[in-house]
């Protein structure tokens, strides 16, 4: 375990006389995580249908690459991947929190990641 950790302190550390860089403005994919709590009396089936009903809009979101629907105990809402943070602040807008909080009576918990690698896995995935 002690030789894992200084591995990867010895991978994380500068290189020696490499000179300090200032990073570049990151313009490349955004994902983005969104968890709105569920109002009491709204179950399962009924948020499932609200997606169904809801996916024509977001196939005509620009710079919207994937979309996932998310459901759980007690939250619902989705992770997103964005062509870059633009297309994502420009959907992520203060009238769009305004409305969630309006139609689940609780503000959205929004957390952007910068995605710098995007993969797809070997299988196409569709919940069943």
């Amino acid at each position: 375990m002690i030789r894992t950790l200084i591995l990867f302190a010895a991978l994380l550390a500068p290189a020696a006389n490499v000179p300090a860089q200032t990073p570049a403005a990151y313009n490349g994919p955004v994902a983005v995580v969104v968890a709105i709590p569920i109002p009491a009396g709204l179950t399962r089936p009924l948020i499932e249908a609200q997606f169904g009903q809801l996916v024509p809009a977001f196939q005509r979101i620009p710079g919207l690459k994937q979309k996932y629907f998310t459901v759980n105990d007690g939250k619902a809402g989705g992770i997103y991947l964005f062509v870059n943070r633009a297309a994502a602040d420009a959907f992520f807008t203060d009238n769009w929190r305004a409305g969630v909080a309006k139609t689940y009576g609780a503000a959205p918990e929004v957390t952007f990641f910068d995605a710098p690698i995007v993969i797809q896995g070997p299988a196409g995935m569709k919940a069943e």
